[in-house]
C-alpha cells in the first residue's frame, strides 16, 4: 500500500503504535546501555579486560531483557505482512498479561494504584482493539476478518509465553 495524504488520514492509528514501539526500543536500548556503563563504573576492575567486564555484565544482570523482548515489535513494524501484525500484538498482549501479573502479585494495593493500573490496562486494550479495525489487519496487514480469531490467538499464547517465562526466570 503506498503512503498517500489519504492513506495517511486513514491510517494516523498504526503510524502513532508504530512510533509508539520505535520509542520504547529506543528507550529500552538507552536504559540498558546507562545501566550497563553504570553498572561498569561501579564494579571497576572485575577483570583486566574491558571486554570481559562488559560480557560478564551483559550476560550475569537482566539489563538487556526489557531491550530483548521490545524487540519483537520493533522487527513487527517493519514488516508488512501478518507475522508483522502478530509480533505487534503480542507485545501488547504481553504488556497487559504483565501488568495483570503485577497486580495479582502486589500485596500493598491502594486506590492510587488501582487507578493508575486500571487506566494503563484500558489503554493496553484500547490499543488491541484499534490493532483489531479493518483499516489496520485488513488493509495494512492483509488479515482477513475470518483470520482475525487466529492470529490473535497466536498472538494472545505468545504474549502470555513471554511472561510466564519471565515469571519463571526470576523466581529462579
Amino acid at each position: 500500500m503506498k503512503l498517500t495524504l489519504e492513506n495517511l488520514k486513514e491510517n494516523y492509528v498504526i503510524l502513532i503504535i508504530k512510533m509508539l514501539i520505535a520509542f520504547l526500543f529506543i528507550f529500552n536500548l538507552i536504559n540498558a546501555i546507562l545501566k550497563i556503563t553504570h553498572h561498569y563504573d561501579v564494579a571497576i576492575g572485575i577483570s583486566e579486560n574491558k571486554l570481559v567486564d562488559y560480557f560478564y555484565i551483559i550476560t550475569r544482570f537482566s539489563y538487556l531483557r526489557p531491550l530483548i523482548i521490545s524487540l519483537i515489535p520493533f522487527i513487527g513494524i517493519f514488516i508488512k505482512r501478518k507475522i508483522g501484525w502478530i509480533l505487534i500484538q503480542s507485545y501488547f498482549y504481553f504488556l497487559a498479561t504483565n501488568l495483570v501479573f503485577m497486580v495479582i502479585k502486589d500485596d500493598s494495593i491502594n486506590n492510587n494504584s488501582i487507578l493508575m493500573h486500571a487506566i494503563t490496562f484500558s489503554i493496553l486494550f484500547l490499543i488491541i482493539i484499534l490493532m483489531n479495525k479493518k483499516t489496520i489487519s485488513k488493509l495494512n496487514y492483509g488479515i482477513e476478518k475470518k483470520e482475525l480469531i487466529n492470529k490473535n490467538n497466536i498472538a494472545l499464547i505468545i504474549g502470555i509465553s513471554i511472561t510466564t517465562i519471565l515469571i519463571y526466570i526470576k523466581a529462579n
